[in-house]
């Protein structure tokens, strides 16, 4: 592993709600749920405590309502040993809410009401983010004003620090993206949803991750779900295959995947060694119910990830929210 870096976490929390149910249901139909369970989630939460869990110093940058939830998620990040000084707390807004669905596969669906997080300024975070240096790495996403994923981006640059962005949810308008990318990490849909904003239109997915890595300046890392995941940086090329494992629920699994990447991400290069210890990650978070709660220890996965390392075939299907 590399020498401790600072991991800025520029992004949401959010109290979820999880149901439990055999299916998803179609518009206008109501089907019984088996179970209900609340946690906490929010791909900034998520993220940052992959981040942690994997050894990474950790500072979460980004904000919470004066009501319950966000107690919770300040003392769980806190109790994660997160630094949660740069955490906003918005008197008489709530803190951001997730209503998710695990059907019988583990397959999800997920529906956000921002709440606090919608009220994140680019003053904020530019206030938020004034120490960042060179070897500082800064994790943004999709679930912020688009407004301060740039301003965080731009501060970044002009610090000479990394700007890793996690396209999700899929931007639809160019607007939403940052104009200072050093890694972009998405999953198929959010691949083409950023190519089809940039006006590409290549068809092989594999020439489509580079076209958009040249288009961006930047290292693109794809996660193929059961098919592993791909870096593509610049001429060079590399794929993992994913770990086999007993799907419970795949929520949190792709935040974890972006998390432990950030925690071990090179000055050199992302290489597949680095996609098989964050794929062994996801492939543990997979297996327990929950959002952050399922999010593994680096312990269990530098355990898990011998198998993983060797070349094991893959079978698994996992979404990457």
């Amino acid at each position: 592993m590399n020498a401790p870096r600072r991991v800025f976490v520029v992004g949401s929390v959010n109290r979820d709600i999880l149901v439990r149910a055999p299916r998803h249901p179609s518009p206008g139909e109501t089907v019984t749920g088996s179970r209900l369970d609340t946690g906490l989630g929010g791909k900034g939460l998520n993220q940052a405590v992959a981040a942690v869990r994997a050894g990474a110093t950790v500072i979460m940058v980004g904000a919470v309502g004066d009501d319950e939830a966000g107690v919770a998620a300040r003392d769980q990040l806190k109790a994660d040993g997160i630094d949660i000084d740069r955490m906003l707390v918005r008197d008489g807004v709530h803190t951001g809410y997730a209503v998710v669905t695990v059907d019988d596969t583990g397959e999800n669906s997920i529906v956000v009401v921002p709440g606090a997080n919608g009220t994140v300024t680019a003053e904020n975070v530019r206030s938020l983010l004034t120490d960042l240096g060179a070897t500082d790495i800064v994790v943004l996403q999709n679930e912020l004003p688009p407004a301060a994923g740039t301003a965080a981006a731009q501060r970044a640059r002009s610090a000479g620090a990394t700007v890793v962005w996690n396209a999700a949810p899929a931007p639809t308008s160019l607007d939403s993206m940052p104009d200072a990318i050093d890694v972009l990490i998405v999953n198929e849909h959010e691949l083409l949803c950023v190519a089809g904003l940039l006006g590409i239109g290549v068809e092989a997915r594999d020439e489509l991750i580079g076209a958009v890595g040249r288009r961006l300046d930047a290292v693109v890392v794809c996660t193929l779900g059961g098919n592993g995941s791909i870096v593509v940086d610049g001429a060079r090329s590399e794929s993992v295959p994913a770990a086999v494992v007993d799907v419970v629920d795949t929520t949190a699994a792709g935040d974890t995947f972006i998390g432990y990447l950030a925690s071990d991400l090179p000055f050199d290069g992302i290489t597949a060694a680095h996609l098989r210890v964050a794929g062994a990650a996801a492939g543990l978070t997979v297996t327990r119910p929950g959002a952050s709660d399922s999010i593994p220890h680096r312990r269990d996965v530098d355990q898990f990830a011998g198998p993983v390392a060797s070349g094991t075939a893959i079978n698994t299907s996992w979404s990457e929210e």
